[in-house]
């Protein structure tokens, strides 16, 4: 048997270079972590997807920077109303009353005029705010009125009763014929039509104003409203629709007219940024890239944001003092905080913003468990090895551990990164790298150090104790760390970048927890041992010190589990296989109260979204290339619509809808119709522009309707409609809003400056391309993956008329030129994106990515175990000679047959789970491996990986049994266990095989396994699963969910490995167990 009694005759006599070459080594890794522990953006991306390239290209190539954010107010509970909000606004929130369920105290709910001021209030705050610079104009979808940055329901309210609103004013339809105003605020009945700042103003002002501005808007005004918004009975209320639901034709179905008034939960505030502007002051979106800022402070036991408010003079000096760019998340975060110091009747909340501000707020706060985690670990580490100095060593060596960890990586990070060449991609994934490492670590300490103490029991002085710790455990543990090395490095092979740099950083925290843990650890204690000899201080292991455990239980355990092999396996069978199917049952998700306390406002809103407004959704976009000015282009996004609004029995329904029921998808055609609008109701800035109303074509080469105006079937039309509004934007006229020309540039934009006075040309007279064009549409409740997979692909069904304009799948990205030069085909690319999606793709693919190296990690990891029991020289030249001697038919089997027949099956499972280039390394190695290392070496690592695959099926089981889906935390977990659970087994193991080439029976060896290495086992879980669950206990859904799934693996490890590793060995010669157990 192979043993490391080099490297033990090494370290022993040399400790003391050997501590100072650990000390210099940790100073150097100082700068390396400082590198590492940079902060890590929650929402960036770095893989390849051809989704995640249509996001980059609409980011890089559409020269708009304008953002709109949304910050949700809802009513707060009336019974709160007077009192100051407190921390956790989740319980403060009236309760939602259902669809259409209304909202009765206060009077009207969020239109009630008390809450109108209120929200007034806040868009006044908001109006002051230092970023309010960056404000740029946005356009009611409702009165069709311009406001300057930020709009809200009373804004709107105040536009309708002040006669500024299109919904009062006399229009023109596209065909030039005179249109009546849609409602008015002239006729108010026993009511005079005063204005909304009016002091005189009353709730039935109020209710009268709402009623019409619905009517008259045909339902769009509903959107502004929570889902349970609905009119109900009030007899000092105004006549309106009670009950029914409004038809796609503006009419009301089912509903009942008489008093009443109309009353809902919650509403929006809204406000437009121009990013680019805020960029060049001093201010980023890149989380990673922002100053530092310390924004939270403890109050009890929570810590609550305080977020930083900032202007750009700050933000500007803070660059240019290299200090970084003030954060643009902050800055949302205080304009939250600033609109909250209003909050009496309702409550504020910034829509899906402040992800990161929220994440490190929860880490802060789960800090306090961390330490009890600690504490609670280094009290079970001295129950297991009953003496602090053992406790003081094992905290060193895990501390420094963890310091190379990250000095290591950071090292490696500037290294390939100067080079060109970057290893290392922090991500997620990142986060759990301690959590590994600790566990690790723990497990090589007490296996060695309890193994120093078993020999000096036996007699033996400090050196000999130390030297075979480090020769016996020691290769145990080497094989261990190379067995997670193996699993990780099946990362290396995976095409995104955060997984490959997983697996490089597991390695380098596997291995520096295995010169740190593994053979520092008992370096250290054999040098403190020696200078307490010195001192006559040195007491003799006591043989009766119960660590934790009595080890003649343990002892009793693994005997019983030999003995009962069977049994054992057959249950172990069975459990198996009633979790493998809920294993192959689950569907990835992605559950806010999975990552994040649920009580947090970032869940908190997310709920509300999900709930109050989940016709509503979070946007997305469709990303077309190709020659997009293409009547047939056009065309195509008019059916797209229509196919949108046709709902099959297996439509998902998610996109966003409006309030008369149709899909809300968004283009380019949406602003020609109102230019051609714009035309029919004043000619003059068109004429201005190059139109010439005399000319049959318009003197654009355009043909014209019978109206004069321009038709969108003809190219030319499109070019001059386009152009102009690219330039000019929409003129006000009384159909029209004035709306500015950056507009267009949120859906098309040409490849070069046009020329306004012929905006049809480019400046230097050419005609221009316009290449791309987005279609802009909502994803409703877009974390249910499974749901948006169906979306998605319902989506892709409803774009066919682009695909029909595609010489090739449309979703392929195709040669932009053929668009131009291929009068059949104008479409190149048409490509659903946007940040639901891209959340999606991320998600599903690291969760199948991650999946698939844990198959591919199983295969490495018995290849490594293959390698790691491979017989010594001798050994092999015996097994050879025995094999040659026994004939040519056995030799030909040996050496021939069954090698080809291990490698083929080696080669058939590697290729469905990787490449084929990697299975054919895999079915080489195992080739030859067979030939050199025969068969023995690979039944026992099978034997070996066994019980773990059994710990990854039990694992996901439990996953599916309590309810949660594939996510990027249980796939992530399922891949540790792999890592960590074999550790557990190897040391089974490898002590029996010790055991047994020490001379002893089957049945003594695994006596002798649960009563020595069963100690530390016991040792080790026992602090790994309360630490765990203790961290389970943290109110964060990323801590929770880890702690609860990381304490059940290393209960399922131990179980594998002192029980089903144990059976397993029993049954392989279960006569002779049978028969020193004096059964038979």
């Amino acid at each position: 048997m192979r043993n490391f009694d080099r490297v033990a005759d090494v370290l022993v006599p040399n400790r003391k270079l050997f501590h100072i070459s650990i000390l210099i080594i940790s100073l150097l890794m100082i700068p390396g972590m400082i590198y590492a522990l940079t902060p890590i953006d929650m929402e960036s991306y770095n893989l390849d997807s051809p989704e995640l390239d249509a996001r980059e290209v609409i980011q890089n190539e559409f020269p708009t920077n304008e953002q709109v954010v949304g910050y949700a107010v809802t009513i707060r509970d009336p019974s709160l109303h007077g009192v100051k909000p407190g921390l956790i606004y989740a319980d403060e929130m009236i309760s939602y009353s259902g669809d259409a369920g209304g909202v009765f105290e206060p009077v009207g709910g969020i239109l009630n005029l008390s809450v109108l001021r209120e929200i007034d209030s806040k868009a006044e705050v908001a109006r002051a705010n230092p970023i309010s610079e960056f404000y740029r104009p946005i356009v009611s979808d409702v009165t069709l009125v311009q406001y300057h940055g930020v709009i809200t329901v009373p804004d709107q309210i105040r536009s309708f009763m002040a006669g500024e609103s299109i919904l009062t004013k006399p229009t023109f339809s596209p065909f030039g014929a005179a249109l009546p105003p849609k409602t008015n605020w002239t006729d108010c009945g026993e009511l005079d039509c005063i204005t909304f700042d009016d002091p005189q103003i009353t709730q039935a002002h109020i209710d009268l104003a709402v009623q019409r501005i619905i009517e008259g808007s045909d339902g769009i005004f509903l959107r502004w409203l929570s889902i349970d918004r609905g009119f109900h009975a009030a007899e000092d209320g105004v006549i309106g629709p009670i009950g029914g639901s409004l038809t796609k034709n503006g009419s009301w179905d089912g509903a009942t007219w008489g008093n009443g008034r109309w009353s809902a939960s919650s509403t929006w505030i809204l406000i437009q940024f121009d990013m680019g502007d805020a960029e060049d002051a001093g201010w980023t979106s890149e989380w990673i890239d922002a100053r530092k800022e310390s924004g939270y402070k403890w109050n009890g036991f929570k810590v609550v944001t305080t977020p930083p408010e900032r202007d750009s003079e700050f933000c500007l000096n803070s660059v240019e003092s290299g200090d970084g760019a003030c954060s643009w998340e902050w800055a949302l975060v205080s304009l939250e905080n600033s609109m909250r110091e209003s909050d009496d009747l309702t409550l504020t909340f910034v829509i899906a913003e402040g992800i990161n501000v929220e994440v490190n707020r929860e880490l802060l706060e789960s800090y306090s468990l961390i330490i009890l985690m600690g504490f609670v670990v280094l009290i079970l580490l001295w129950a297991s090895l009953r003496r602090w100095s053992d406790v003081g060593i094992v905290s060193a060596g895990l501390s420094l551990s963890l310091l190379w960890m990250f000095g290591l990586i950071g090292w490696v990070g500037q290294a390939s990164q100067a080079v060109g060449y970057p290893l290392i991609e922090r991500s997620q994934f990142s986060n759990l790298l301690p959590i590994l490492i600790l566990a690790l670590g723990i497990d090589d300490s007490l296996h060695v150090l309890h193994r120093y103490k078993e020999e000096r029991k036996k007699g033996l002085d400090c050196n000999s104790s130390a030297a075979i710790s480090v020769s016996r455990v020691g290769r145990a543990i080497l094989l261990t760390s190379m067995t997670t090395m193996a699993a990780f490095s099946a990362n290396l092979v995976s095409d995104i970048p955060a997984l490959r740099s997983f697996g490089i950083e597991a390695a380098l925290g596997v291995f520096s927890a295995f010169v740190l843990t593994g053979l520092w650890v008992p370096i250290v204690r054999l040098d403190v041992d020696k200078w307490m000899e010195k001192r006559g201080k040195l007491e003799p292991e006591d043989s009766s010190t119960i660590h934790l455990v009595p080890s003649d239980w343990l002892a009793n355990v693994a005997k019983t589990s030999a003995i009962a092999g069977p049994f054992v396996v057959i249950v172990a069978l069975l459990i198996s296989t009633l979790a493998a199917p809920m294993m192959f049952s689950l569907e990835g998700d992605f559950k806010v109260e999975d990552f994040f306390d649920e009580e947090s406002d970032f869940a908190t809103v997310v709920s509300l979204v999900n709930t109050r407004f989940y016709s509503e959704g979070e946007p997305g976009e469709i990303l077309i290339e190709g020659d997009v000015v293409d009547p047939r282009v056009y065309s195509a996004i008019l059916e797209t619509r229509a196919n949108m609004n046709i709902r099959g029995p297996d439509d998902p329904d998610r996109f966003s809808i409006s309030a008369d029921g149709n899909v809300d998808l968004s283009g380019y055609d949406i602003l020609v119709n109102l230019a051609i609008l714009a035309m029919a109701n004043n000619i003059t800035q068109f004429a201005q522009a190059g139109w010439d109303p005399t000319d049959s074509l318009g003197g654009v080469n355009c043909n014209r309707s019978n109206f004069g105006l321009p038709m969108v079937d003809d190219e030319d039309c499109l070019r001059f409609l386009v152009g102009f509004v690219s330039v000019h934007g929409i003129p006000e006229t009384n159909s029209t809003p004035q709306l500015p020309p950056t507009i267009m540039a949120l859906y098309i934009s040409p490849d070069r400056p046009l020329d306004p006075n012929k905006p049809w040309l480019a400046e230097d007279g050419s005609i221009p391309r316009y290449e791309r064009m987005i279609l802009r549409y909502g994803l409703r409740q877009p974390e249910q993956f499974p749901i948006v997979e169906k979306a998605l692909a319902e989506l892709y069904r409803d774009l066919s008329p682009f695909d029909n304009l595609s010489d090739d799948d449309m979703k392929t990205k195709g040669n932009l030129d053929d668009a131009f030069s291929n009068d059949e085909f104008p479409v190149t690319w048409a490509i659903a994106t946007g940040e639901p999606v891209a959340r999606y793709v991320a998600a599903s693919s690291l969760q199948n990515e991650m999946q698939s190296t844990l198959l591919l990690g199983v295969i490495f990891c018995v290849m490594t175990l293959w390698w790691g029991f491979r017989p010594t020289v001798l050994e092999n030249k015996e097994r050879m000679k025995i094999n040659v001697e026994s004939g040519v038919l056995w030799a030909t089997l040996s050496f021939g047959f069954v090698p080809l027949a291990i490698g083929l099956a080696a080669w058939s499972v590697a290729s469905m789970i990787a490449g084929s280039m990697i299975a054919m390394i895999v079915g080489i190695f195992a080739l030859i491996a067979s030939v050199v290392w025969g068969h023995d070496s690979l039944a026992l690592s099978l034997l070996t990986t066994g019980p773990i695959l059994v710990v990854v099926i039990w694992l996901y089981g439990l996953i599916a049994l309590l309810g949660y889906g594939l996510n990027m935390v249980t796939v992530a977990i399922a891949t540790l266990s792999l890592g960590v659970g074999i550790d557990y087994v190897i040391h089974v193991i490898e002590r029996f095989r010790e055991e047994r080439y020490r001379g002893e029976t089957v049945l003594a060896s695994i006596i002798a396994v649960g009563g020595a290495s069963g100690v530390a086992l016991i040792g080790s879980a026992a602090s790994d699963i309360l630490g765990f669950l203790v961290i389970s206990l943290s109110p964060m859904g990323f801590f929770s969910l880890f702690g609860t799934f990381s304490a059940a693996m290393i209960f399922f490890s131990l179980i594998a490995s002192l029980i089903i590793a144990c059976g397993m060995l029993g049954i392989i010669s279960y006569r002779s167990v049978l028969k020193d157990a004096k059964l038979i």
